[in-house]
């Protein structure tokens, strides 16, 4: 496995209130985001993206599943103008487990990218500038913006890509500094500390150097999120306050929905085809979930995938009392362990599975 996790945050809304009449935030998508973080216009026309205002309440914290000695983290971000005040706006970086060591990027007021170690944690940590790039990134537009950490004492590599060409390079690091290894991600603040300027935030991709395949940079990559458009051929679950299950689980609540008693049972869903794009490359398909366990002791569901006469389960995924987002990646497509193709994501169907 290389392609960890993506998101469009085209599919939800950060202020959405939950029943105690509160912002559900990420809903488990983040470990922290920022509570004035809100859902504004994507890239794209017909999409979101996510806005980290300026402020005390920090950005956008992710941490992995498991930790890695190798990160790859790409995104669209977009810098509202700012005074040269000496607080360069956070774009993205890295931590790891200690949250004693972490790798950051910064737009300086001249445009110019900034690559950073800070060591320590909190406020008390303290940044060293490691390089700053030649390239140029105009304030207001959106850019994509890379950052690459190979852990090592005296063979690590640092690598930061501007809009697809490296702006920044660097070898034969300690990238380390006695630290563990690399177990968070993060964009707009460093984790704990306030947003020097607003930062917006599109189409996120997180991958290591692992596997056969999405082992190095992606590029300027979409996070289309395409909802369930009719019923599988594996219909299992019952369905509540709808009249078929694809339209139970395209609403984003609990007015209505899908419920499975024991473990075992399937859901498949026909899903919205691709958009048209020329010739698209297809990294890896997503299944998100909103869902919750409602009885004592664990619930657990999987991500499922039907493609062809192959079928494929993902882990297990412990659910929580409230309704969370929960995912399961499926880099690869099951029927041939190949790369996915437009045709076979559009015939292929998505679901889950009890556990």
């Amino acid at each position: 496995m290389a392609l960890l996790f993506i998101d469009g945050f085209d599919h939800y809304d950060p202020q959405a209130l939950d029943p105690f009449g509160d912002p559900w935030l990420a809903r488990g998508k983040a470990a922290y985001l920022s509570p004035q973080a809100t859902r504004i216009q994507g890239r794209r026309p017909s999409s979101y993206a996510l806005r980290l205002p300026a402020g005390a309440g920090g950005g956008y914290v992710k941490n992995l599943d498991a930790t890695k000695t190798s990160l790859i983290m790409g995104a669209a971000v977009r810098v509202a103008p700012f005074e040269n005040t000496g607080e360069e706006p956070v774009l993205l970086g890295v931590r790891d487990t200690t949250a004693q060591v972490t790798h950051l990027v910064r737009i300086g007021e001249d445009g110019r990218l900034k690559l950073y170690r800070r060591t320590g944690s909190g406020m008390s940590g303290w940044d060293q500038l490691i390089s700053t790039s030649v390239m140029t990134a105009a304030v207001r537009g959106w850019h994509y913006v890379e950052l690459q950490v190979v852990q090592g004492t005296s063979n690590g590599t640092l690598n930061v890509r501007l809009n697809g060409v490296l702006a920044i390079t660097l070898s034969a690091q300690n990238t380390t500094q006695g630290g563990g290894p690399l177990l968070t991600v993060f964009a707009g603040a460093v984790p704990g500390q306030p947003c020097p300027v607003t930062v917006d935030v599109d189409d996120l991709y997180l991958a290591d150097t692992s596997g056969t395949i999405n082992t190095t940079f992606l590029g300027d990559v979409r996070v289309d999120a395409l909802k369930a458009q009719a019923d599988g051929a594996l219909n299992q679950w019952t369905v509540e306050g709808a009249a078929s299950a694809w339209q139970a689980v395209s609403d984003g609540d609990e007015a209505s929905d899908i419920r499975a008693a024991t473990a075992g049972l399937r859901q498949s869903f026909d899903v919205e085809p691709l958009p048209v794009m020329t010739t698209p490359a297809i990294h890896g398909v997503q299944v998100t979930m909103l869902a919750r366990k409602t009885d004592a002791g664990l619930g657990k569901v999987k991500g499922l995938v039907v493609s062809g006469a192959q079928t494929a389960t993902s882990a297990d995924i412990n659910l929580q009392e409230q309704l969370a987002w929960h995912t399961a990646l499926f880099e690869r497509n099951p029927n041939g362990n190949v790369q996915w193709t437009e045709a076979a994501f559009n015939a292929a169907e998505f679901g889950v599975e009890s556990a």
